[in-house]
């Protein structure tokens, strides 16, 4: 171990690297192979993936399906080890790779499934879904009761069932084991943290800990061993681990395990310090989209003024002070001689921060402007519906977001064409002919009985239930995106193009909100923006009357 450095250590955690993918191979381990033991966390479809190999019976076919770099290789190689396992199941590991040169991945398959019979070893397949697709879609005629399941597992998968069984096969969808979800504790991400903590933790067993140890006491690559010694803090962890959830939600980012240790390879061992890292690295997925929520975009009074006084250079010595004790940790920022971008490395460094204490804790004068309000509110009104009912205090908070919110958001989004109706809260615009416009009332309200009945949340967002008078309207979803266009909308806020995804779940609402009161009994025509008409159907008869606006 002694010619390991911790920036060869860390290598491991690279997509390039040669221990990113698990092939069978028979070379006598070595200290990378340790390294990456090191690493391991069992994730919860492991688990139950083999509580049902337990109980798996002769002909049966189990899919472990996923995208590239879930893990499904590597849990399929530990399976293939274990004993328990070894003489009772057949196994093909990847079912992108074929048997011979000229075989394409579904010749493969559909050899494989031609061998498979119902008195055969259970048959264990790893598999991505986009061939999954392409095997229902282009797999031999004799295997049609195979395509079948996957075309019904496919129509199927959003549905949570786990595993989800069709015939004599059964799919494990790395989708329903999310790496990322709300909870009740407001752990994001056990999964992530329990890795951050096999990484950095302590323990005398840790093997990139003792390294980082070594070379720090021999000052051995400073840059690497302060960004290990930041990635070991708690509140940093639970930072990044809050910006990798809001990539997930906002950015639709998903984050397999292979993606997540290439970035953590990439902040401790890309060009600059931790914090800066994060926000720069084109050639990295995860960072290209973290990097939209860089805290160097803040502009407000304090954070402008501080950068200004730092790169003139003007006495502070509450900051100087800070400084210095940022040397124990082996960061240095020279402010007799600033470069340019020294500032905003700087408001990276007390963004990540925010949850530390540290020395006369300078850093702590812009919590308030780091603040993830967006992201608690949304996880407050997850909390509210996990937890409905129907006790008062619950509901006149989860009222308030109905009726302030979401009702509100979803009346001026609909009557954005009809600026008159600002005043009329209850009316939806249908449309305008000839100069005139058509309106139509609409009573909108939360429906409490399904709130309390129904299970409104999952576990990256929840759904809201409304009804239109008393006719209940489907179960919405509502994601952090357009969480966040209904706040902005009820501050006058006029949508562009990079609401687009937020708009079209927007416009479905309206559809389905239109729909039904289209029924309606009564419509209002707005005559320029004083005269107002009403016309009722009663008893067959419509009635026309006029109003003052």
């Amino acid at each position: 171990m002694s010619a390991i450095t911790l920036r060869k250590a860390l290598g491991v955690l690279a997509k390039s690297s040669s221990f990113s993918v698990s092939t069978e191979t028979h070379r006598k381990k070595d200290i990378f192979d340790e390294l990456k033991e090191q690493l391991f966390v069992k994730q919860e479809i492991e688990d139950e993936l083999q509580r049902y190999l337990d109980i798996a019976k002769p002909g049966e076919i189990v899919f472990l399906c996923g995208s590239s770099g879930d893990g499904k290789s590597e849990i399929l190689t530990r399976c293939k080890s274990e004993p328990r396992y070894q003489q009772r199941f057949s196994f093909h590991l990847d079912a992108t790779h074929s048997f011979a040169p000229r075989q394409s991945a579904i010749d493969a398959l559909n050899d494989l499934f031609e061998n498979h019979h119902q008195q055969s070893y259970p048959l264990l397949i790893g598999i991505n879904t986009g061939m999954l697709a392409n095997f229902a879609r282009e797999g031999a005629e004799d295997h049609q009761a195979i395509r079948s399941a996957i075309d019904l597992f496919l129509s199927e998968q959003q549905n949570g069932n786990r595993p989800y069984r069709s015939g004599n096969c059964s799919f494990f969808d790395f989708e329903q084991y999310p790496k990322f979800k709300f909870d009740e504790d407001r752990q994001y991400s056990p999964f992530i943290k329990n890795l951050l903590n096999h990484l950095t933790s302590d323990d005398d067993n840790n093997l990139f800990y003792t390294i980082f140890q070594r070379d720090e006491l021999t000052q051995d690559d400073l840059n690497t061993v302060a960004n290990f010694k930041l990635l070991c803090m708690p509140g940093v962890q639970n930072v990044l681990i809050t910006q990798l959830f809001k990539t997930r939600l906002i950015k639709d980012q998903f984050v397999t395990t292979r993606t997540l240790l290439d970035f953590l390879h990439h902040l401790l061992l890309g060009p600059g310090y931790l914090f800066d890292n994060l926000f720069n690295g084109a050639e990295n997925d995860l960072i290209k989209k973290v990097s939209d929520f860089d805290p160097t975009r803040l502009h407000n009074y304090e954070l402008d003024q501080f950068i200004l006084r730092y790169e003139l250079g003007l006495v502070d010595p509450d900051l100087d002070a800070f400084l210095a004790t940022l040397e124990h940790l082996h960061i240095t920022f020279d402010r007799k001689c600033v470069k340019p971008g020294d500032a905003a490395s700087l408001i990276r460094l007390f963004w990540l921060l925010q949850h530390e204490s540290l020395g006369n804790n300078y850093h702590q004068k812009f919590l308030a402007f780091f603040k993830e309000s967006l992201f608690e509110d949304y996880s407050e009104i997850w909390h509210l519906h996990r937890n409905y009912t129907a006790d008062p205090e619950q509901k006149r908070s989860l009222n308030r977001f109905y009726t302030s919110e979401l009702i509100a958001g979803i009346q001026r989004y609909a009557n954005r064409k009809a600026p008159e109706l600002s005043k009329h809260k209850e009316e939806f615009f249908l449309g305008e002919f000839g100069g005139v416009k058509i309106t139509a009332p609409v009573a909108l309200k939360p429906n409490w009985n399904a709130i309390r009945s129904k299970h409104t949340t999952h576990p990256t967002g929840f759904d809201v239930h409304l009804k239109v008078g008393e006719d209940p309207l489907p179960p919405i979803r509502i994601g952090l995106n357009l969480f966040e266009l209904l706040k902005k909308l009820n501050n006058d806020y006029r949508p562009n193009k990079y609401d687009k995804n937020a708009i079209v779940l927007l416009d479905e609402i309206i559809d389905l909100v239109s729909d039904k009161i289209k029924l309606s009994t009564e419509i209002r025509f707005y005559d320029g923006m004083r005269r107002v008409y009403s016309a009722r159907l009663d008893d067959d008869m419509i009635s026309i009357s006029g109003m003052e606006g």
